[in-house]
């Protein structure tokens, strides 16, 4: 009877410390894999909210640039008209030439219209052809860029934590199968069977997680 207690145990040490080194074996990999991955999306991270913050300093460049050229069109124009209206055709002349080179065409079509003594027909500024559309159009192209940057960012950060949270999950699974390795008692196959769950559970998310490679 003893010796069949004891062939019993022995089987059961046997078979906890096979399994206990597939654990460990499966797991210093699944470790790896985990870290290797965390790191990966970590650089993905970063690299995207690197582009999301360019992005964001063009747009408001653009729109600083944008906004300069929309004062500075107006305060002229402000000017040239006071100077056409009351004939000084030498002081519109230098005004004109102070206009920037996109926007003189529309100036000169403006004028082609007879705006003093037409209906009124608004600025120059207020067509489509107005060289700040297309700036700020560029700006906002800039601001959607950085937005799709930063969500990108958002989902590289996710996977950062998840990749995380599965390598201390190994981690753990590590310290139970060596742990069960010092026992030669039932207590081994209870901590290699809670090691195996963990280990299970673990590599089923680390399948549907995405990776980078």
């Amino acid at each position: 009877m003893t010796t069949a207690s004891e062939n019993s145990r022995t089987t059961r040490a046997r078979w906890a410390e096979i399994l206990a080194a597939v654990i460990l074996s499966i797991t210093a990999v699944a470790t790896a894999f985990s870290a290797f991955q965390a790191g990966k999306w970590g650089g993905a991270m970063t690299v995207s909210f690197n582009e999301a913050s360019i992005d964001r300093t063009i747009a408001a460049a653009d729109i600083a640039q944008a906004s300069r050229d929309i004062s500075g069109d107006r305060a002229n124009f402000g000017d040239y008209v006071l100077a056409v209206s009351a004939g000084d055709e030498r002081t519109a002349e230098i005004l004109f030439v102070e206009f920037r080179d996109e926007v003189q065409p529309l100036i000169t079509d403006w004028l082609s219209r007879d705006p003093f003594s037409g209906p009124y027909i608004g600025s120059p500024f207020d067509t489509p052809d107005y060289p700040i559309t297309t700036i700020l159009e560029e700006a906002v192209e800039s601001l959607t860029a950085s937005e799709a940057h930063t969500l990108e960012a958002l989902d590289a950060r996710d996977n950062v934590g998840d990749y995380t949270l599965m390598t201390v999950l190994f981690a753990v699974v590590l310290f139970l199968a060596g742990l069960s390795r010092q026992f030669r008692t039932r207590i081994s196959l209870v901590l290699v069977a809670i090691a195996a769950t963990g280990l299970v559970a673990g590599l089923a998310v680390l399948v549907v997680l995405p990776t980078l490679l």
